[in-house]
């Protein structure tokens, strides 16, 4: 479903496969909160059924172009990795801005462990260790120590990117640096996240995301492309610098086309507005 085949991952080293898996998963499956709009008002007294499994997940992306929030993207993630034969785990983080819970992956290797985060859309995984970095084409991200084992993952946006206007959504999980400044976005223990407290806090995600305006995010190469349904405007971060589109009064062919989500998912959500 990633476009990938066993021959391009067998011969490479472990880090270079999830790294593989890591640009394929990317670059096909968004950060989007529809599909769990959708699932909870399909079973809306069923929570146990709302967290989306890799399967369904990897399904609705194939069939729909649908991919999830922190929770389904780490959970998918992580398995895929397995998959790859890394020694993978989901871990759990505290989202500085939503107040509220963030999910990521953690893979142990010989050189020590890595962060991936699919919801924050770094171009690689951060190394887990105080001071740790990621130099991304767009910036930087740093795991700053904080106090005892927690850590702040840290982004700073490269200085042609700083006068991003903050998307004023609390829901965000990627924002923009402020003008000229290093913005905390989440703190982490990085540690593997006991699977009921894991599935806990998904369950929980669903009741306060469920209220929240459309999101939409997708890495495309160096690119990454966003969408708020409030303000209504869709930001492009390129390396050359940012843009600014105003969403169209139908703005459905255009985040079709640049988030590969099905238009008849995205026609039914604008429709129930």
């Amino acid at each position: 479903m990633l476009s990938l085949k066993s021959g391009v991952l067998d011969d490479r080293p472990v880090v270079e496969r999830v790294q593989t898996i890591y640009e394929a998963f990317l670059e096909r499956v968004p950060y989007e909160n529809l599909s769990n709009n959708r699932i909870v008002a399909e079973h809306p007294d069923d929570p146990e059924s709302w967290p989306r499994a890799t399967d369904l997940l990897l399904r609705e992306n194939a069939a729909l172009g649908l991919g999830g929030t922190s929770f389904s993207l780490a959970y998918s993630l992580r398995d895929l990795f397995r998959g790859a034969g890394a020694n993978a785990y989901c871990t759990l983080g505290y989202n500085l801005v939503t107040e509220q819970a963030h999910a990521a992956v953690l893979v142990y290797t010989d050189e020590g462990p890595l962060l991936y985060d699919p919801a924050l859309l770094t171009c690689g995984p951060i190394p887990v260790r105080p001071h740790g970095e990621l130099i991304d084409p767009l910036g930087c991200v740093r795991l700053l120590p904080r106090c005892g084992p927690t850590l702040t993952v840290s982004l700073e946006l490269d200085p042609s990117l700083r006068a991003t206007r903050r998307n004023p959504d609390p829901g965000w999980v990627n924002v923009s640096a402020d003008s000229g400044a290093e913005r905390a976005v989440y703190s982490i223990i990085p540690i593997p996240a006991a699977p009921q407290n894991y599935r806990q806090a998904w369950q929980a995600s669903f009741y306060r995301g469920r209220r929240m305006p459309l999101r939409l995010a997708r890495r495309v190469g160096d690119d990454i492309y966003r969408y708020g349904e409030r303000p209504g405007s869709i930001e492009i971060l390129r390396p050359s610098g940012r843009e600014e589109i105003a969403a169209p009064e139908d703005p459905v062919p255009m985040l079709t086309k640049l988030f590969g989500i099905d238009e008849a998912c995205l026609t039914a959500w604008f429709a129930s507005r």
